[in-house]
């Protein structure tokens, strides 16, 4: 092998070096990039759960209300009255919803069809059951004196299950509105916070290049 030869390997060893240098670092910033928006959509699904969970909890509560005046007029020989019946099954229909959106939340990132935010037409549809609830039972207990019972049921008692009926239609206009946005503006929002986080990492990179360089230059 002449001079020339050896020229020539060195110099393609030296292509080789900067090019591995420029995957690595273009690899890094790509997955920086990634590192950095990770933990703020991880973090979005703790207020969710916290939000199923209230709704799993008060439905519950609700539903052993109007569970036992149910099971209290089946015990006296008389047949349900209707306002009971209702204030169950919204009951029931929003903790079994609350459960089944909780456990399907983790799984939106492995497919679209676990995205539960965008049946945000769900919690709207309960937000109405909920609120034709607390206006049924607003009707008749909120304005009736405490001292008189009905239909069997303690009036006090049944005012707190009454502004509970509210606090739940509340809840479920909350999940609705936030699916609502998260269905249409989210690709907007995770875009420009993609976009702020792109620009840490590239200021960060840059920095450590310089710093390299610098390095490389002393030696």
């Amino acid at each position: 092998m002449g001079i020339g030869t050896f020229i020539k390997l060195g110099k393609t060893a030296m292509e080789g070096k900067q090019a591995m240098d420029s995957f690595n670092t273009g690899t890094a910033i790509s997955m920086g990039k990634k590192t950095a928006t990770a933990p703020l959509k991880a973090w979005e699904n703790v207020p969710r759960w916290v939000c199923r969970g209230l709704q799993l909890l008060f439905g519950l509560i609700v539903a052993g209300f109007y569970g036992h005046r149910i099971d209290a007029d089946r015990r006296a020989g008389s047949s349900p009255s209707v306002e009971w019946g209702y204030g169950v099954v919204v009951a029931s229909l929003a903790c079994i919803t609350a459960v089944a959106f909780a456990l399907a939340a983790p799984f939106g990132a492995v497919s679209s069809r676990f995205k539960t935010h965008r049946l945000w037409a769900c919690d709207v549809v309960l937000f109405i059951l909920w609120i034709v609830a607390f206006a049924v039972f607003a009707g008749i207990f909120l304005k009736r004196d405490n001292d008189l019972d009905y239909k069997g049921a303690s009036t006090r008692t049944m005012k707190g299950v009454v502004w509970l009926d509210f606090v739940n239609a509340i809840l479920w206009l909350v999940s609705g509105l936030y699916g609502l946005f998260k269905t249409f503006l989210s690709k907007k929002v995770d875009e420009h916070g993609e976009r702020m986080a792109g620009k840490v990492v590239d200021k960060v990179a840059d920095k450590v290049a310089d710093r390299m360089a610098g390095r490389k230059a002393e030696v």
